[in-house]
């Protein structure tokens, strides 16, 4: 959590090593499981964060942010960069497991929901569900290129 002009604002990042340390292949798996198992977390945290209203919709990004971003850590040097690039695939993975239908966690859904109920749901309910979240991917979509639109108009009109 970070204070803002009084008001308490709340970003996902990453805190990327500074020193690169040499470890066993079994250490070293152990080390990744653990960082993946907590930044894992973290963005199901801000995940329920956003459902409950408790974190804007303005602090997500999309792939402005994301290239901007990249681009800074590209200029940090090679290791940010990767952590960075790490960093962005987990969220990109996390985000396609989420019960969407249109994106493979809805799919594993439907799949299970069909396996319960030990028949095919109907075609027409199923084109009617991916309609409704294709329209919710779409929107979603917008708003967060908006908010990265914003912030790097905003950015630059502040900087000038």
């Amino acid at each position: 959590m970070k204070e803002d002009y009084g008001k308490p604002s709340y970003r996902l990042g990453f805190a990327f090593p500074s020193e690169v340390k040499h470890l066993p292949f079994t250490a070293a798996l152990g080390k990744s499981l653990e960082a993946n198992k907590k930044f894992s977390f973290l963005i199901i945290e801000v995940l329920q964060r956003l459902l409950r209203a408790k974190v804007s919709m303005k602090s997500m990004s999309g792939p402005i942010d994301i290239a901007r971003q990249s681009g800074k850590m590209a200029e940090e040097g090679p290791l940010q960069f990767i952590f960075f690039m790490a960093g962005v695939s987990l969220n990109l993975g996390i985000f396609n497991l989420l019960p969407i239908p249109i994106l493979d966690g809805g799919l594993i859904l439907l799949l299970a929901v069909e396996s319960v109920i030990r028949r095919d749901i109907r075609r027409e309910v199923k084109e009617r569900v991916y309609q409704a979240a294709f329209v919710f991917l779409v929107i979603f979509a917008a708003v967060v290129i908006y908010n990265d639109i914003t912030k790097t108009a905003l950015g630059h009109w502040l900087h000038m």
